[in-house]
């Protein structure tokens, strides 16, 4: 009887139940699976991360630019000089917001021409350029030799100089009437990702834009 007990245990240990067998089977797939699964999973994922990372640092900068334009605008509306106006901005900047050559501030002072070529055109009667950054003014390019020094960088020639008219379009389609002033800020930023976002394939603007007038 003993023998007979010992060869069905061994029997046993040698031919393992088939149910046994089949369930192994099964556990290794179903770990299989979900290494397949993860790994299909994990590229949106990290795609997701990312991007709710960069396009809130991206959110930040464009906030930051929105409130500084304001302020640049508020500020040279009040009668203080573009070179006030101009130090009261480098205070308040933070980084990445330099105005090196990662960032652009354009002052303008727009109204309608009151003689000679320019009557009755609008033009930039003042305007001063902080930044290296490549980035164009809305309103138009005039060379920098149209204008004064500070602390007002006043054109030189308001009545016959065309080079200062404006060539774009006023903001948010304003139109300017005899003896009206209006002030205009305008700021770029280049925004350096901080994460590996573009990898994937997806791309934000290189510069943010910011403008304000009162």
């Amino acid at each position: 009887m003993k023998d007979r007990v010992d060869q069905i245990i061994l029997c046993e240990m040698a031919c393992p139940h088939p149910l046994k067998n089949k369930t192994r089977t099964l556990r290794q797939k179903a770990n299989g699976q979900s290494v397949a699964e993860f790994a299909m999973v994990l590229p949106l994922m990290l795609l997701l991360v990312l991007g709710v990372i960069e396009i809130g640092y991206a959110l930040y900068e464009d906030h930051s630019i929105t409130k500084l334009a304001r302020e640049g605008s508020n500020l040279i509306s009040r009668q203080s000089t573009f070179t006030e106006a101009e130090a009261a901005l480098q205070g308040a900047a933070s980084a990445p917001l330099t105005f090196n050559s990662n960032a652009r501030l354009i002052l303008s002072v727009i109204k309608l021409g009151t003689g000679g070529s320019n009557l009755n055109q609008p033009i930039i009667s003042q305007r001063h350029v902080l930044g290296t950054l490549s980035a164009n003014s809305v309103l138009g390019e005039p060379p920098s030799t149209s204008y004064t020094g500070s602390p007002n960088y006043s054109c030189q020639d308001a009545d016959n100089d065309t080079s200062i008219r404006i060539s774009g379009p006023l903001p948010n389609g304003l139109t300017l009437t005899a003896g009206q002033s209006v002030y205009i800020t305008e700021v770029y930023l280049h925004h350096n990702l901080i994460t590996p976002f573009d990898k994937f394939g997806i791309s934000l603007p290189s510069n943010l834009y910011a403008s304000a007038y009162f």
